[in-house]
């Protein structure tokens, strides 16, 4: 998806990096989730998950509750067959893209600090459901904060994104 839909460059950072851990094995499920739960999130238009982000008092808590939420769904229909490996990267990811239109929708401004705060809480809300410890928890979260503030990896990703946008 590497942030075809994302206008935010700190989202659309924070997903290319989701997607670089990715095991290549999982690729395939990863992109199959991901395109469910836009779906899911789109359906009903006006009336569906997405949209209803316009009424809420908390769209950056909503957004990751949301997320979450979309994906536990998707894997109750896929009767638990759905790999862990790529259902928690397709679930930030769909995070990403919520609160790339809650900023759209000019109900929040994404900064690092309201990033740091959506991926703290993403962690701490989908890891207990996976039953994954707080040390591995605490790992991943660092890996990911280490990455978005990083300033030559951020400096590298503007300059594919503007080397992209030129070919385009």
């Amino acid at each position: 998806m590497t942030g075809l839909l994302i206008e935010n460059t700190l989202l659309k950072q924070a997903e290319v990096s989701v997607e670089r851990g990715i095991p290549p094995a999982q690729r395939d499920n990863y992109l199959k989730i991901v395109v469910a739960g836009m779906k899911y999130a789109l359906d009903k238009g006006p009336g569906g998950v997405l949209a209803s982000l316009k009424d809420s008092k908390d769209p950056l808590s909503d957004s990751v509750r949301g997320a979450i939420g979309i994906v536990g769904a998707l894997r109750r229909g896929a009767k638990g067959t759905m790999p862990v490996a790529a259902m928690v990267p397709a679930a930030m990811t769909l995070l990403l893209h919520a609160l790339d239109f809650a900023e759209k929708m000019k109900l929040l401004t994404i900064t690092t600090v309201e990033l740091n705060k959506a991926t703290q809480l993403f962690s701490e809300t989908i890891m207990p459901l996976l039953q994954v410890s707080k040390a591995k928890l605490d790992e991943s979260v660092g890996q990911v904060h280490d990455i978005l503030r990083d300033p030559e990896k951020m400096a590298q990703y503007k300059g594919q994104q503007n080397g992209a946008a030129k070919l385009g």
